[in-house]
Order: C-alpha cells, then sequence, then structure tokens
C-alpha cells in the first residue's frame, strides 16, 4: 500500500512538472511574440501596400489628402482590422503597435477557449503556435488571423449550441454577434462563410426554442425577428454598405450574378499552381493542408516556382496527427460531443475545400484553428491514459520548435528591425531631399513602400505634402515626379485583390 502512494505521488509530481514547464515555455513563447510585435517593423508586403496606409487613413495619423493609393480598395474593402491597428498606433505613436492586433486576437481566443471549453491557455498558445500560418501572422500587420479567429469562435459557439440541450445565455449571443461581426467585417472572403454559419446558428436556436417552449414561440419570434434583422444590419454593414452605394457586395471586385456583371474596379483575383491549374478546388486544397509541394513558410507562402506558390501552411504532419486524434477520441469516447466534432469538421471541410481560392491557406486558417481547437476540449474533457493534456502539449511543443527550427525562430523572437533601421534600408534619402512644402508629388516604382515616405514618418521635415503612390502604372495628377524609370511589372507581384 505504501509503494502505491509513493508511486501515486511520483507520478503526481510528473505531472505537474510537466505542466509547469509546458506553462513556463508557452508564457516565454507569447512573451517573446509580444515583444517582436512591439520591437519590430514588419516589413512585409501587403502591410506597406493598404493596411497601415488605410489604419492612419482612418484615424487621421496620415490623412486621404496626403497619400493618394488604392481608393476603390479602401472604399470597399472591410476595415475592421485597420481600424484595431490604426487605434494602437495613434495611442502609442509607434507604427509597430499595428502588428498587436493578430496577438491580442491570438489571446483573446486562449481566453474564449478557457472560459468556454476549459481549455488551460497553455495549451492553447502552444497547439495554435504549432502552425506556420498563425505563428507568421501573429507578429504582422495582415488581417487574416484576426478575421480567422472570430470566425472560429463563431464555429465554436455553433458547437456549443449543438452538443447542448438548453437555451444560448445572453452571453452566449453577444459572443456569437461579435465574433460573427468581427469576422464579416475583417475579411471579405469570410462574409459568405459567416452568413453560412449564421444560418446554421440561427436554425439551432429556433428548434431549441420550439423544443423548450413551445407554446410561447409565437411570442419569442416577435421579439427575435426585429432583433436578428438589427443584428445582421451590423454583422454584413459592409456589404451592405456596398450594395447601397456600388450595387456590389464585393465591391471593388468584379463579380458576376446570373450571367449579370457586377459595378466593380478590379478583376477577380484566381491564381492556382501551375500543375495544379486544372485540378479540383478540393483537390488544391487537400494538397495544401498536407503540405505537397509546398511553399516555404511564411505570412503569404508566396514562391516564384509556381508550382508552389501559395501552397501550404498548415504543416502537413501536425494536421495529420489533429485528424488523428479526433478520429481517436470519437472511437475511445462515442458520446454527443465527439460524435458532433466529427460532424462538424466533416461540414467545415465540405465547403473549406470547394470554396473559391480554397489552397491559399491564410484566407481560411479558420478550418485548422476549428479542428484543433476541437481536439484541445474533448482531449482536456475526456483523457485516458493515452492521450491527455500534458501529453498533447508535448507533441504540439514538438511541432512548435520543428516550425521554429524551419523558420529561423523569426517569429518567436525580436529582431530588432526599428523604424530607424527600417528607413535606412527603404527609404531613398535622395529622393526625400526633393520633397517641398506642400507639394502634389508621385512617386513610380516604390511600391509597397511608397507609404514610408509620407510626412509622418519624417518628422525632421516639419512640413506636408501629397504623395501618390503610383501602383500599377504611371504618375497622373501630380506636380512633381520624383525618380522616374520605366514601369515594370514585378514578378513578385503579391498583393491580391482579395485583400
Amino acid at each position: 500500500m505504501e509503494t502505491t502512494d509513493k508511486k501515486n505521488i511520483q507520478l503526481k509530481k510528473t505531472r505537474w512538472g510537466l505542466e509547469s514547464i509546458l506553462k513556463a515555455i508557452a508564457f516565454l513563447v507569447t512573451l517573446g511574440i509580444l515583444l517582436k510585435g512591439w520591437i519590430d517593423v514588419d516589413e512585409t508586403y501587403d502591410t506597406w501596400g493598404y493596411h497601415l496606409p488605410f489604419a492612419a487613413r482612418i484615424w487621421g495619423i496620415v490623412p486621404g489628402e496626403q497619400f493618394i493609393h488604392m481608393e476603390e480598395r479602401f472604399d470597399g474593402f472591410p476595415l475592421l482590422g485597420e481600424f484595431f491597428q490604426g487605434f494602437l498606433w495613434l495611442i502609442t505613436q509607434r507604427v509597430q503597435s499595428a502588428n498587436l492586433v493578430g496577438f491580442f486576437s491570438l489571446v483573446l481566443y486562449g481566453y474564449f477557449l478557457k472560459a468556454y471549453f476549459k481549455v488551460p491557455y497553455y495549451l492553447t498558445a502552444i497547439a495554435l503556435l504549432g502552425v506556420p500560418l498563425i505563428q507568421a501572422h501573429a507578429v504582422n500587420c495582415y488581417v487574416d488571423l484576426l478575421g480567422n479567429i472570430f470566425l472560429a469562435m463563431s464555429i465554436m459557439m455553433a458547437y456549443v449550441l449543438f452538443k447542448e440541450q438548453k437555451l444560448p445565455t445572453t452571453t452566449d449571443l453577444l459572443v456569437i454577434f461579435f465574433s460573427s461581426f468581427g469576422a464579416s467585417n475583417s475579411k471579405p472572403q469570410l462574409e459568405p462563410l459567416v452568413f453560412l454559419v449564421l444560418g446554421f446558428i440561427v436554425l439551432r436556436i429556433v428548434w431549441l426554442h420550439w423544443h423548450f417552449k413551445q407554446s410561447k414561440i409565437s411570442t419569442w419570434l416577435l421579439k427575435a425577428i426585429p432583433i436578428g434583422m438589427l443584428a445582421s444590419l451590423l454583422i454584413f454593414a459592409t456589404p451592405i454598405k456596398n450594395i447601397v452605394t456600388h450595387g456590389n457586395p464585393f465591391y471593388p471586385v468584379r463579380i458576376e450574378i446570373a450571367g449579370k456583371v457586377l459595378n466593380h474596379a478590379l478583376p477577380l483575383y484566381s491564381e492556382a499552381p501551375g500543375y495544379l491549374a486544372n485540378a479540383p478546388k478540393a483537390q488544391r486544397w487537400l494538397y495544401s493542408i498536407l503540405d505537397v509541394n509546398s511553399a516555404y513558410w511564411n505570412h503569404d507562402l508566396y514562391s516564384a516556382d509556381i508550382d508552389r506558390n501559395r501552397m501550404g501552411g498548415f504543416f502537413g504532419a501536425y494536421v495529420i496527427f489533429q485528424v488523428v486524434l479526433l478520429i481517436y477520441a470519437i472511437v475511445t469516447n462515442s458520446n454527443r460531443d465527439t460524435y458532433r466534432a466529427g460532424i462538424l469538421v466533416l461540414i467545415m471541410s465540405l465547403f473549406a475545400a470547394n470554396f473559391p481560392q480554397s489552397h491559399e491557406l491564410r484566407y481560411f486558417m479558420y478550418w485548422m484553428i476549428v479542428l484543433i481547437s476541437l481536439n484541445l476540449y474533448l482531449v482536456a474533457n475526456y483523457q485516458s491514459r493515452l492521450i491527455n493534456p500534458r501529453y498533447l502539449g508535448l507533441i504540439s511543443l514538438i511541432a512548435l520548435i520543428i516550425v521554429g527550427i524551419k523558420t529561423d525562430y523569426i517569429y518567436l523572437q525580436p529582431s530588432f528591425n526599428t523604424l530607424d533601421k527600417f528607413k535606412d534600408k527603404k527609404i531613398d534619402r535622395l529622393a526625400m531631399a526633393q520633397i517641398k512644402p506642400l507639394e502634389n508629388i508621385c512617386l513610380p516604382n516604390r511600391y509597397p513602400y511608397t507609404f514610408g515616405y509620407t510626412a509622418w514618418f519624417h518628422p525632421e521635415q516639419d512640413y506636408t505634402y501629397r504623395i501618390r503612390s503610383a501602383f500599377r502604372g504611371v504618375c497622373a495628377k501630380s506636380d512633381k515626379v520624383i525618380g522616374i524609370v520605366p514601369y515594370v511589372e514585378k514578378e513578385d507581384n503579391r498583393s491580391s485583390n482579395n485583400k
């Protein structure tokens, strides 16, 4: 008996020891990402192409009249992510603060899983950061992670409603509203997916009210319908505004409905790896999630090799592990929670695989986020000797380390790329010296870093002026052109019409 007690005590010490190590690692990784976001200037393509310019315009940091650039995109794209970025930039007076929107969305999601599914934060942090795209987007100004975190929250709330036989609380409804609002107003690609998720949620809520309060459902509907319509107007504010002002919910992108081309300013973005150009969307998606012939793991999966361009980013071996883990949980714990988790992943996969540009995984990170989240919940609540939170945390940590090694840990620690260093590398001082007070100038062939020439970044000038970026073409409507060179379409053309 005494021997058994000693073994149990030793087992508890081992358990707490491993858990403490994982918690410490999660804290250090979180701290490293926070410091990177705070210190380093993000030099990625779309960050300077339009995320920072739009964020600065929204909050008046760099007014629209000082930087004329991509007006149709600013007019039509969802801008919630840039709204948050501009706010952090404004209150800190540091352009680097815009990086932290993705970081804070990840922290918010960790709190969400803790509150609703009792998943420890350390487990969420380590498991999600084992995904290359999530690791990369936690420290830059792209808004893909923000929008996909919100959509993942909506999907997980749908899972809550379908696995539980009770009416949603006011808190549940608020979480559904804010997460749906956040996803729909962050990325245009997510708007139809939010609509689909809300469709399932609404049907489930109506069924629950009919099941539990059948005699009062008419009274409830009289209240719920107007509230739901008002919520929908806010959730889909961007496409509704675009319909009213432009006659196209996805303006400025070209779309065709019933043979009629709607008002647009940009062509519909459509690209595929060369050898998969004629393959079904589902095949491209499957190859991409499994990292078949994938690009180097970074924020946008760009590759000069057309057969690799935009492919991968989820870490194929990690995807396989997560799928196998879910199947194992269903087989070993046959209950309502596991069955519904399996059904949810199946339905989610059918939509994700057949969505336009489904192989470009940075637009659709919600799939991997939800898959991991379901496994975290099931393992935390139905653990066994073989699979428990500590072992899952250890395996996830191995994935995180592998991603870190393959990317030289550039997303997990600051590189001290300060604003001054950025300007030394990207800003032509000779061009800056030619800019005079109140001039209306054009800077050709400097995209995406044209925005770095605006007055906010050069307080030593002590005057304002107007810049046109000359994106994709010659200068026009400018009094002065600085640094004219023949315009050549660059092969590294990373900015898409899909934001």
